[in-house]
C-alpha cells in the first residue's frame, strides 16, 4: 500500500533501486560475480586505447586497485590476456580471450534486456533519456 506522507520521487528512487539490485544479482553466477560480468563487457566494448585497468577503474568509478583485482581473476580463469603495449613497456592492454567471447553469449544481463523488450520503443526511449538525465545529475553530485 502506498502512503501520500512521502514523495512520489521517493517511491521512484526506491523502484530504481530494486530494479539495480535484482539487475545486479543477475550477476552472481557459477564461476563470476558482478564485477567480473562488468569487467567483461567493459572489455569487449572499449576502444583499444581504453582497455587497460586504468580505463576499466574509470568507467567503473573504482579504485585501479579493486579493478586489477577483477581483471586478475579474469585473467586467471583464461577469460582475458595482457598484452604488452609495443609504443608503451609500461602499459598494458587487455583483450577477451575465445573463451572470454564465448562466455558473453551466456551473459546473465540478457534477462534484463528481454524484460526492457516488453517495452514499446517509444517507451524505451523515455526510460533512456530519463535515466541517462538522473545518472548525470547523480554523477555531479
Amino acid at each position: 500500500m502506498r502512503t501520500e506522507s512521502k514523495p512520489a520521487t521517493h517511491g521512484l528512487a526506491r523502484l530504481i533501486e530494486q530494479v539495480g539490485k535484482a539487475a545486479y544479482n543477475l550477476g552472481y553466477t557459477p564461476g563470476l560475480n558482478p564485477a567480473q560480468w562488468a569487467a567483461l563487457r567493459y572489455f569487449e566494448e572499449a576502444t583499444v586505447e581504453r582497455r587497460t585497468v586504468t580505463g576499466f577503474a574509470q568507467f567503473q568509478g573504482t579504485t585501479k586497485g579493486t579493478a586489477s583485482q577483477t581483471i586478475a581473476a579474469l585473467v586467471r580463469k583464461g577469460y582475458l590476456r595482457r598484452i604488452a603495449d609495443k609504443l608503451d613497456r609500461r602499459v598494458h592492454r587487455l583483450a577477451l580471450t575465445d573463451e572470454g567471447l564465448g562466455l558473453l553469449k551466456t551473459d546473465p544481463l540478457a534477462e534484463l534486456s528481454r524484460a526492457l523488450e516488453t517495452l514499446s520503443e517509444p517507451e524505451r526511449w523515455a526510460l533512456a533519456e530519463s535515466m541517462e538525465r538522473v545518472l548525470r545529475q547523480l554523477i555531479k553530485a
